[in-house]
């Protein structure tokens, strides 16, 4: 696990990062500048020339954790290294030249850092090996405090598994490195007896997260259960339930219901029009309505009816064939 160790916020990310930033602009130098520029911006390339320039003119402001200042060179180095194995392939061999050429003219050169574990760095495998062992060496005491509190609060997957692979690193290259093989002459060797210097083969290893984020967060999602297949039928709402579809049969009963309406409709509306039946259903209706309360309601229709006869004798001749008894 490498790529600035996966996002996790660790001393060592945030120490290369302000290896990245912090001197940048006072590493301002024309060897840089001819790395290029791109829109009045200067490329990674130029950026990481005057970075490096601006860190060795800086070099003792470099703020690295008291255990590890023996090796802020060995840092210096890896993070050069781990910068320009991000550019591309065409701007690599001209980007190394003007760095080293810079760094050996700097006052760091002789004093206190000598660009010879840059220049080393070939064999890509072995630079992963060194780098991830000295950024765990440099990320210990945050590990360590961050397992402590993992019953509080849980590590995440992520920094279990770069705790993981870094102890399985660590036990592999001191399985590379035991006295009698030929492995004792690579770079790895070197860093693993510099970081347990510092810090004893027991504490690296005994690294170990109580609790993982995820692991509790599975053991919560079992414990619910079924019951979550409960609650999604439970909760299904009914108006997402699809509607009742109206079949043929339905619509011909509709249709045959509304034909005979539609037939009685018609034939009131020519009696109403063009006889005197209207009239007379009219004025029934209002002498309903007036004598809801009367006790008179029958004798009264027949008395507004009688009034009708005479009102409009076009009644009586419409009914020809009537006879009273």
């Amino acid at each position: 696990m490498n790529k600035d160790d996966n996002n996790l916020n660790l001393p060592s990310e945030k120490f290369y990062h302000e290896l990245d930033d912090t001197y940048v602009i006072a590493g301002e130098d024309e060897r840089c500048e001819k790395l290029g520029k791109n829109s009045d911006r200067y490329t990674k390339a130029a950026l990481l020339c005057m970075g490096l320039n601006g860190n060795l003119k800086n070099y003792d402001k470099l703020n690295i954790p008291p255990k590890m200042i023996k090796y802020k060179c060995n840092y210096l180095s890896l993070w050069a290294q781990d910068r320009l194995s991000k550019l591309e392939k065409t701007e690599l061999t001209s980007t190394k030249s003007i760095i080293l050429s810079i760094w050996i003219k700097s006052n760091q050169y002789e004093a206190e850092c000598s660009p010879l574990h840059f220049a080393a760095y070939v064999d890509n495998k072995d630079y992963i090996k060194e780098k991830s062992l000295y950024d765990y060496a440099l990320n210990y005491e945050e590990l360590e405090n961050r397992c402590k509190t993992s019953d509080v609060i849980p590590c995440t997957r992520k920094l279990a598994e770069y705790i993981r692979i870094n102890k399985e690193l660590y036990n592999q290259v001191k399985r590379e490195c035991e006295p009698g093989k030929k492995n004792y002459i690579q770079r790895s060797c070197t860093t693993l007896g510099n970081i347990e210097t510092i810090y004893s083969n027991e504490e690296l290893l005994n690294l170990k997260c109580k609790h993982i984020e995820d692991q509790l967060r599975s053991s919560r999602e079992q414990d619910v259960g079924g019951r979550g297949l409960q609650a999604d039928f439970t909760e299904t709402s009914p108006s997402v339930l699809p509607a009742p579809e109206v079949s043929s049969s339905d619509t011909n009963k509709a249709i045959g219901t509304a034909v005979p309406i539609l037939g009685v409709l018609s034939i009131g509306f020519i009696l109403h029009k063009f006889t005197g039946l209207g009239s007379m259903a009219r004025n029934l209706l209002r002498g309903r309505i007036n004598g809801m309360n009367s006790h008179h309601e029958l004798p009264n229709e027949l008395l507004e009816s009688t009034y009708d006869d005479q009102a409009h004798p076009g009644i009586t001749e419409t009914y020809i064939g009537y006879q009273a008894m």
